[in-house]
């Protein structure tokens, strides 16, 4: 109880030193850019809510980037990046929530100067600590002595990272193992074979010891290291397993709760519930912005000219398959014939993509207005009511209909694995100009590697080819 509140107690005092930092980039922000018929308190009054707004995603998304966790083991590309996104979006989603619920929002040069001072602060702050506590372990405070149970191939790789990292503060005392024959796996190391696993409860009540690794396999030694697991329980030591049990490719791990009951997650997709949630907020918020803001009067112009040009409905409504296999229907501006559908198996052989989907650049379907429809992207801005509901993202892999994933290799159905999107990667790097299967590894490379900035970097390219109309079809 004791290492837990002095545990709150340090995570309570970084933040409110983050906050600290904020506090003062948003005075140096308000004293530069004050207007001179405004006094510096009414200024600052004027743009407190977008600071309170930044203060509590900021903490939000600290805690989601594990920017209060502190691990030793972590490395300074991963702090920096975790500072920078975690500021990032505060910042831009601090600016959405202003805009949407106030009149005036946030002005744009105080936006960028609060930014930046932000960041600059925090990183700074976030950097200094870091080089103090590792200075402070390379001087040999705050280490953990360590034992090492088991001498095999993950012992000695473990051995090697700890010894080639002195500032994450780590000492190993020694190594336990019921065959004495294995110490020649730590040779090269000097480290001491302190005996077998039998005595590894004497050396804790002897000895001072803060951590216990386990790098025994677990299924030939599962009762050996659940008496381990017993004994550092009974004297409240913390018990590390080296724990590479299944030689998955690209699944991350990662260990949660159900009640008590304790669960090692493996997943290849994205669970930052933090950052999800967030990335949820945004879609809701801008589908809703785009909805209302050209709705009442792009809508109504486009339905006249489709009515004008063709006869048949509106709107498309097509059936999708979403994230997990999940059907839903997707809604477009028709920018086809009303009978396009049962055309469709008349011009399969002259199909011009690869794959399971059908493409053709001079479709005869195509009427005169949905040409320009697709040429301007306005036939998708009907997904935005997708979106709105939750059947879609902003931004994502692109859904597909149900025939296609039907003639999905089992690694293509990866692909439905998050909630498509609106624009992607594919979307943004050709459009229909790519092949099916590039397509395919850039819908599983964003998976792989999603963050809210590769979302951010994909909406801006978006308007880009958008305004350029390139690949359209």
């Amino acid at each position: 109880m004791e290492v837990r509140r002095r545990s709150r107690l340090i995570t309570l005092a970084v933040g409110l030193c983050d906050v600290a930092c904020a506090a003062v980039a948003f005075a140096a922000a308000v004293f530069v850019l004050r207007p001179e018929e405004q006094s510096f308190l009414e200024f600052a009054r004027g743009n407190l809510p977008y600071f309170c707004v930044y203060i509590l995603v900021w903490w939000g998304a600290a805690t989601d980037q594990k920017l209060f966790s502190f691990p030793r083991e972590s490395n300074f590309k991963r702090l920096v990046l975790s500072v920078v996104k975690s500021v990032a979006i505060a910042l831009i989603f601090s600016g959405f929530v202003i805009t949407f619920f106030t009149r005036h929002g946030v002005g744009r040069e105080f936006f960028l100067a609060f930014g930046i001072l932000a960041l600059v602060l925090v990183l700074g702050f976030r950097v200094a600590l870091r080089v103090f506590l590792e200075y402070a372990r390379k001087q040999g405070f705050n280490f953990r002595r360590i034992v090492v149970v088991g001498a095999n191939e993950r012992s000695r790789r473990l051995l090697e990272l700890i010894q080639s990292h002195l500032q994450y503060g780590y000492h190993v005392v020694g190594f336990v193992d019921d065959d004495p024959g294995r110490r020649k796996v730590f040779e090269p190391h000097h480290v001491e074979y302190l005996g077998n696993c039998e005595q590894l409860d004497k050396m804790l009540l002897s000895d001072v010891i803060d951590e216990v690794y386990i790098c025994l396999p677990v299924r030939s030694h599962y009762e050996t290291i659940r008496r381990i697991a017993f004994q550092c329980e009974g004297v409240g030591l913390p018990v590390r397993l080296v724990a590479e049990l299944f030689p998955l490719r690209l699944a991350r791990s990662h260990l949660s709760h159900l009640d008590d009951l304790p669960l090692l997650s493996l997943s290849t997709t994205p669970e930052a519930l933090g950052r999800l949630a967030i990335k949820r907020i945004l879609d809701f918020t801008v589908a809703s912005l785009a909805l209302l803001a050209i709705g009442w009067w792009l809508f109504p112009i486009v339905a006249i000219l489709i009515k004008l040009d063709s006869r048949g409905p509106v709107f498309f409504k097509q059936e999708r398959v979403g994230q997990n296999g999940r059907r839903f229907n997707i809604y477009k501006f028709r920018s086809m014939v009303a009978d396009a559908e049962e055309r469709k198996r008349e011009l399969e052989a002259l199909n011009e993509a690869d794959g399971p989907v059908f493409k053709m650049r001079r479709d005869p379907r195509v009427t005169r207005v949905g040409s320009l429809l697709r040429k301007l992207s306005i036939d998708e801005l009907p997904q935005f009511i997708n979106v709105w509901l939750g059947h879609m993202s902003l931004v994502g892999p692109r859904p597909p209909i149900p025939s296609e994933v039907e003639q999905y290799t089992w690694e293509q159905r990866r692909r439905l694995s998050i909630r498509p999107g609106l624009t992607g990667l594919q979307q943004v790097s050709g459009r229909s100009d790519v092949s099916f299967e590039d397509w395919v590894a850039m819908d599983l490379a964003y998976i792989d590697e999603w963050s809210l900035m590769t979302d951010f970097h994909i909406l801006l390219l978006t308007v880009r080819v958008v305004l350029l109309g390139k690949g359209a079809r």
